[in-house]
C-alpha cells in the first residue's frame, strides 16, 4: 500500500481522508456510547473511539513536513 493512497472497493483515499474518517468514527462511537444501555457495549465503544483517535494521531505524527495537519474531531483526552 502506498503511503499516500490506497484502494478500497475501487475508491482512492488520501492520507488526510483517512485521518478525517478515523476521527469521524471516533465521534460516531462516542455518540453510540450515549445511546447504549449495556455497560460492556459502552466500554467497547469507548475503547474503539480511543483506538481510532490514537491511530489518527500516529498517522498525523508521521506525515512528511509541509502536508499540514488534518482537521481534528472530538478529542478523547
Amino acid at each position: 500500500m502506498d503511503c499516500h493512497h490506497s484502494k478500497l472497493n475501487g475508491t482512492v483515499f488520501g492520507i488526510h481522508d483517512w485521518l478525517i474518517y478515523l476521527r469521524d468514527q471516533a465521534v460516531t462511537c462516542l455518540k453510540l456510547v450515549e445511546q447504549a444501555d449495556d455497560r460492556l457495549v459502552k466500554t467497547e465503544l469507548l475503547a474503539l473511539a480511543s483506538v481510532c483517535e490514537e491511530i489518527a494521531d500516529n498517522i498525523e505524527d508521521h506525515l512528511a513536513g509541509g502536508e499540514g495537519r488534518a482537521p481534528r474531531g472530538a478529542r478523547l483526552s
